[in-house]
């Protein structure tokens, strides 16, 4: 049962919840401090009451005070709901798997590069007698690179170090002596990687035209 009692400070009639007696509270009219009563018969406020006595306009209670006045707590605010996950297709997976092949091409593609040399096949009906004349010439304009049966080099009857230094006596020939043609004089027990590191060694050095003979051949 609520307890009703007169605020001693500006004689507003109060009422509060029975279990707030004896507890300090603030006046919602006036917010100054009152000691909260034991129960008090109702009759005994109603007879104190002045008949001419205007109210007092209440003033605005804090959210502190106002709650010591209700009876009940107020109702738990709801928790919002967590909206469920709009289907969809996630494109991360495949956006980082198209990076990764890019990435994996550009690498590749510089390993792709071939170096082709384009090269003329003799003709079958020329007199041998011509050929002997033009193997002399070229022989004359052109670097000749001899590799024997043990695939040791040779340029212009001087030895080389190896196939590193090949490029370098190369370059200096085409300097030196401007001859811009390489002629390449194997022997027959010659393997096939050695003449093959000649002709790279010949087009990195950017020698114009690269012909091969075989050793002894006239």
């Amino acid at each position: 049962m609520p307890i009703q009692f007169r605020c001693k400070h500006c004689g507003r009639v109060l009422s509060i919840s029975s279990r707030k007696a004896g507890a300090t509270v603030n006046c919602p009219a006036c917010t100054e401090p009152i000691l909260v009563p034991g129960e008090v018969p109702e009759t005994a406020i109603v007879d104190k009451v002045a008949p001419t006595q205007a109210p007092l306009d209440p003033a605005p209670r804090s959210p502190n005070t106002a709650s010591l006045w209700e009876d009940s707590e107020a109702p738990p605010e709801p928790k919002p709901k967590r909206k469920a996950p709009e289907d969809g297709l996630d494109m991360t997976p495949m956006v980082d798997v198209t990076f990764q092949l890019l990435i994996f091409f550009m690498i590749t593609a510089s390993f792709a590069v071939q170096k082709a040399l384009q090269t003329t096949a003799p003709e079958p009906n020329e007199d041998p007698s011509q050929q002997v004349v033009q193997v002399e010439q070229i022989q004359e304009e052109s670097v000749v690179v001899s590799i024997d049966a043990n695939d040791a080099m040779l340029v212009d009857d001087e030895p080389i170090e190896g196939i590193y230094a090949l490029v370098e006596v190369l370059q200096g020939k085409m300097g030196s002596e401007q001859k811009n043609n390489l002629l390449i004089e194997a022997d027959y027990k010659a393997s096939h990687g050695a003449v093959v590191a000649v002709i790279d060694a010949g087009i990195t050095a950017g020698m114009q035209g690269i012909r091969k003979k075989q050793a002894g051949e006239e």
